[in-house]
């Protein structure tokens, strides 16, 4: 039987992220990413739920 290899431990890696903060925050464009998320998550679950009463019928 062959003996396993391991692999080689890598270095830790760092990251680091630059911003740039606007002022004011653009609280409009904030409301519409907010209620598109909501709504896409509305609409996840009532097509899984017509799914599921399809399915259980």
């Amino acid at each position: 039987m062959t003996a396993r290899r391991t692999k080689a431990a890598r270095p830790e890696r760092r990251f680091f992220v630059e911003g740039v903060r606007r002022d004011p925050v653009d609280t409009r464009k904030l409301a519409r990413a907010l209620l598109a998320v909501v709504l896409a998550e509305q609409q996840r679950i009532a097509e899984a739920d017509a799914s599921h009463e399809e399915s259980t019928g």
